[in-house]
């Protein structure tokens, strides 16, 4: 289930490469291309896709990284996850469409994790958690991933969604990820089935990269973030008809001001999902 952008015989030029366990690689396989018809400049938001473990080739990571320096990330609370009042109306409002790019699930519910959320200047849920594997967002609209260092960093932060511990670090996989003997990342059964995942990460360059497949494990999850270059990530969301990435293409004359498209294909999901009012969290991407 390769992302639809390179599911044909040609593809934009190949701007360079990630690592993929293949031992024949697929055309166009871990070369990362730019996507275009998007609002952002040519070549900000490229995609690839890549086989993080040769011992499951059936398994295939779909792999998206931006430049931070082209686009801004927004987090946007759902409707019952986080839940509350906010500015966008758990949804990419009307408004705010001329310049959105893409949108992607955020993390596990929030009684499924002890992490909180810090956006618009207040807590949801609960206070963020030291250590919590994060996505923090500056004021400035650049995301970063980390285990949150505690609120005195906050100064300088629009938002904050934590979810679970950091599945990445330093480059490599965390160690206990076949193990989970602290249920660092969920319940045993969660960690170890074989199901959507998605995660997001960032690499030395300071890119936010997103991955997601179907009928993976955390490990191979990880592995494929290090294989497209992060240096840290988190899990997101698991498990089918949550997993969502759409990409929103510029259409002013259309109702909703945009036109979507999944991923992959086999995402359950509308790609329209975040046009309108969500129960869950997300994270929309517009460009700069």
């Amino acid at each position: 289930d390769i992302p639809q952008a390179l599911r044909h015989d040609t593809a934009p030029p190949v701007v360079d490469r990630a690592v993929t366990a293949a031992v024949n690689p697929a055309p166009f396989e871990a070369a990362w291309t730019a996507t275009d018809g998007l609002a952002s400049k040519p070549g900000a938001v490229q995609q690839t896709f890549l086989h993080p473990d040769a011992a499951a080739p059936s398994v295939i990571a779909n792999v998206v990284r931006f430049d931070q320096s082209a686009v801004r990330v927004v987090y946007v609370p759902g409707l019952s996850e986080p839940g509350g009042t906010w500015a966008w109306g758990s949804q990419v409002p009307r408004d705010q469409r001329k310049t959105l790019v893409a949108a992607f699930n955020a993390g596990f519910k929030f009684k499924d994790t002890a992490g909180g959320v810090y956006t618009e200047g207040r807590n949801a849920v609960r206070p963020l958690q030291v250590g919590i594997a994060s996505l923090v967002i500056g004021k400035d609209g650049k995301a970063d991933v980390e285990a949150w260092p505690g609120d005195s960093a906050l100064s300088s932060v629009a938002s904050v969604r934590q979810n679970l511990s950091l599945i990445v670090d330093g480059g490599r996989p965390v160690d206990g990820l076949t193990s989970d003997k602290g249920l660092k990342w969920g319940t045993k059964k969660s960690q170890f089935q074989y199901t959507w995942r998605a995660s997001v990460g960032v690499d030395a360059k300071g890119r936010l990269i997103y991955a997601a497949g179907s009928q993976m494990t955390m490990m191979q999850l990880a592995t494929a973030m290090v294989d497209a270059g992060a240096v840290r990530a988190m899990e997101l969301d698991i498990h089918d008809g949550v997993v969502t990435f759409n990409w929103y293409r510029q259409a002013p004359t259309t109702p909703l001001g945009v036109e979507g498209m999944k991923l992959t294909p086999s995402m359950q999901r509308k790609a329209d999902r975040y046009l309108a009012p969500d129960q869950r969290d997300f994270f929309a991407i517009q460009a700069r």
